[in-house]
């Protein structure tokens, strides 16, 4: 298979995957055309080679930097061991990075650690100036020595009270320093780099590396991350643009250089939304209205704090006069939403009240008070340089930033968006740690398109790869991508006999029937009759984490083998481990979860870990007003009906999809999936008409479905498993 085409040297199996030969030739042209490339290939098809080997090529080939990225740590190993493979036989420079929190030695954070790098730069130039003054000091001794010129003395004298001087500082300085930078700093570079691009390390590895010479493998990774030809990172790394700029500040790059490979790019959405919302806390008002009370006499109005006041006396209004009977006191430590806009017609009471009891209090205007909190923010930009050199210098023992611009950069974006309908306000309360209630806004975003379309458009190239991705222009008006893109979409090459798709013909499973005794009983029969067929583990999942609750306490009863639950608040890798352990074993298990959870994607339940998958249900989100606010957004600005498919059913299918697929990961692997849920009828657009989801369904996919009686799935599972386990 190794031709002459030049990416091939970078794909490391003897042979490809039906569909994956294709795949690489048509994202290499993409690349050289510097297309976004939407790239959807079912699960276990090889699709991380399938793009990194062209793009590694299109890297070289036009000096271009590669940056993989995903939000599933199972996948961030996975490319780690490709990108290992590759390196076999290629010479290639890959680098692993995680946030700076984990690979920090004394885990501060980013800001106290500029403040503390900052520092040790100065050390090291101080100590170059002491040793030139030690020098010059040596010099004019042994001068003197030789002329026993008196002018020379006093030189002498001069050079000994500065060196003294500095000698001082420098004490003072190194209390205020990083000494683990202070090591790196020191260090060969080469050695090191050497080291770090002879394999693919991982951040433990050299963060073992790093300890063991007493430095900072943070700090040893940024010095000579420009050196990689491939940048292994997450998901945050590229979608938060403060971040994104430091790293490619790092790699001595500009946006348009650099090849950008998103894996489960159908999470980028909901990954970006996650970055660009804002909140502020009645705390750090509180702490604002008391920073403006320290610096009275230089604000640049006195009247700030009272404004800061007025917003602190509307957030607690609100919610306490928007409390039901008996909501007050079911409050916990988690955040919890009250309404203050609705969904669809976006008028926000909080903004409103605000701005009306300012005016009565005489603020003026909206563009009056625009002007006051300008002043602000620039007056806490200044706050915020003394508080860095207070630091710096040791005058301070802790890095503090300025609440003022903070709550008024919240207050300016939030005048300004908070009846956007790309944005959805909302009042969020909880217990603090003394039993007391606390409010804070926040201002959701339900369009992320303010942090992906800036993106797409500056990058050289991008490739958005999922087993999921699909319907691809919902991905490109939901994400702002408008370049020309290369859409590619490749069903499963695996024999269509190594893998069963039932549907299974019971009724709905809407909220109103889940607790119907006969419905209860027929999933249940159904679950028993599956898992007894099943040769293998079997994953059941729910709509909620309430119904795995259910029906675990039915089926433990009742079975003699292991019966594991995904639990809210339980480690869920130390029960899957133990789930994997028994399948790869030979033995046989049941784990229940939520098509919601962890357990629905990124996870590779190969061969004898799992070997029946079985959703009950559709599970649709929680539609609270989040997602009505989303789906609204969507209906504003793609058409009424878009936003119930772009905000609720297309991703939930999606997640459906993601959960069906984790069995049957190689050519050699089989596995059934049963869908319980009328819903996925083939039949269904006959029976249900706008409730069935089969419609949804790719139509490679759906033409596998089987619809089967309830009674008779027992008789298809077991037929199934004699033919593949012969």
């Amino acid at each position: 298979m190794k031709g002459s085409k030049g990416y091939l040297k970078y794909f490391t199996k003897d042979s490809c995957y039906p569909n994956q030969e294709d795949a690489m030739e048509n994202i290499h042209s993409a690349l050289l055309k510097k297309q976004i490339v939407l790239f959807e290939g079912a699960c276990g098809t090889g699709k991380t080679l399938s793009a990194l080997a062209p793009a590694l090529q299109v890297g070289k080939q036009l000096d271009k930097t590669v940056i993989i990225a995903t939000n599933v740590h199972q996948q961030m190993v996975q490319f780690i061991q490709e990108a290992r493979d590759i390196k076999k036989t290629n010479d290639i420079k890959a680098a692993v990075i995680k946030g700076k929190t984990n690979m920090c030695p004394h885990g501060i954070d980013y800001d106290e650690c500029t403040v503390k790098r900052e520092n040790t730069f100065d050390l090291i130039e101080l100590e170059k100036d002491i040793q030139l003054k030690r020098q010059e000091l040596k010099s004019a001794n042994k001068n003197y020595k030789q002329s026993k010129d008196p002018e020379l003395i006093r030189l002498r004298d001069e050079l000994s009270k500065e060196l003294e001087n500095s000698e001082e500082k420098a004490r003072n300085l190194r209390g205020r320093t990083c000494s683990e930078l202070y090591e790196v700093l020191n260090y060969d570079s080469e050695k090191f780099r050497d080291w770090l691009f002879k394999d693919v390390r991982t951040p433990e590895e050299v963060n073992d590396f790093a300890y063991q010479n007493s430095m900072c493998g943070y700090e040893l990774l940024k010095r000579e991350i420009k050196y990689a030809d491939l940048v292994i990172a997450n998901f945050h790394h590229v979608l938060n643009q403060d971040i994104f700029s430091t790293l490619l500040s790092w790699i001595d790059r500009e946006p348009q250089d650099v090849i950008v490979i998103f894996d489960e790019a159908h999470n980028i959405e909901s990954a970006a939304r996650s970055h660009s919302s804002i909140t502020i806390t009645e705390h750090t008002i509180e702490k604002a209205m008391s920073e403006v009370n320290e610096y009275i006499g230089q604000v640049p109005d006195e009247r700030l704090g009272n404004l800061f006041s007025t917003l602190l006396d509307v957030v607690q209004n609100t919610y306490n006069s928007r409390f039901k009977f008996g909501e007050k006191e079911k409050i916990g430590k988690y955040w919890y939403d009250i309404r203050i806009s609705d969904p669809y017609d976006r008028n926000d009471m909080v903004a409103g009240k605000f701005l009306r009891q300012a005016k009565e209090e005489g603020f003026g205007d909206k563009k009056q008070i625009r002007e006051l909190l300008e002043e602000a923010s620039e007056f806490g930009s200044k706050l915020d340089e003394f508080y860095h050199e207070q630091y710096k210098k040791g005058l301070s023992k802790v890095l503090k930033h300025s609440d003022i611009k903070y709550a008024a950069d919240f207050l300016l974006s939030y005048m300004e968006l908070s009846n956007n309908p790309h944005y959805y306000p909302i009042l969020n309360v909880r217990r603090d740690q003394n039993d007391e209630i606390y409010g804070r806004i926040e201002l959701f975003t339900c369009i992320p398109k303010n942090v992906t379309e800036p993106l797409f458009e500056s990058v050289y190239s991008s490739i958005l790869m999922s087993a999921t991705l699909r319907p691809f222009d919902m991905v490109k008006n939901t994400l702002g991508i408008s370049r020309e893109t290369c859409e590619l979409a490749y069903g499963s090459s695996f024999s269509e006999d190594k893998r069963l798709t039932i549907a299974a013909s019971v009724p709905p499973l809407f909220a109103k029937n889940r607790d119907d005794p006969q419905n209860i009983e027929t999933i249940e029969q159904i679950l028993l009759d599956s898992i007894e067929q099943s040769t293998g583990n079997v994953i059941i999942f729910f709509q909620n984490s309430h119904e795995a609750k259910r029906y675990h306490g039915k089926l433990d009863s009742q079975l003699n083998i292991p019966v594991f639950l995904d639990e809210v608040g339980v480690s869920a890798q130390q029960v899957r481990q133990e789930f994997f352990d028994i399948g790869e074993d030979g033995g046989k298990a049941v784990m229940l979860s939520y098509i919601w959870g962890t357990l629905s994607e990124g996870l590779d339940y190969r061969e004898g870990r799992g070997r029946t998958v079985i959703i009950v249900g559709v599970g649709y989100p929680a539609l609270n007003d989040r997602m009505n606010a989303v789906e609204s957004a969507y209906d504003s600005v793609f058409g009424y009906g878009a936003g119930w498919d772009y905000a609720v059913q297309i991703p939930t299918i999606r997640k459906i999809r993601q959960a069906m697929g984790r069995v049957v990961r190689s050519p050699t692997d089989y596995g059934a999936r049963i869908l319980i849920d009328g819903r996925f009828l083939t039949e269904s657009p006959q029976k249900f008409g706008k409730f069935a989801v089969y419609p949804v369904f790719p139509e490679d996919e759906k033409k596998e479905f089987i619809d089967v009686e309830p009674e008779k799935i027992k008789y298809s599972l077991m037929n199934f498993f004699m033919d593949n386990s012969k």
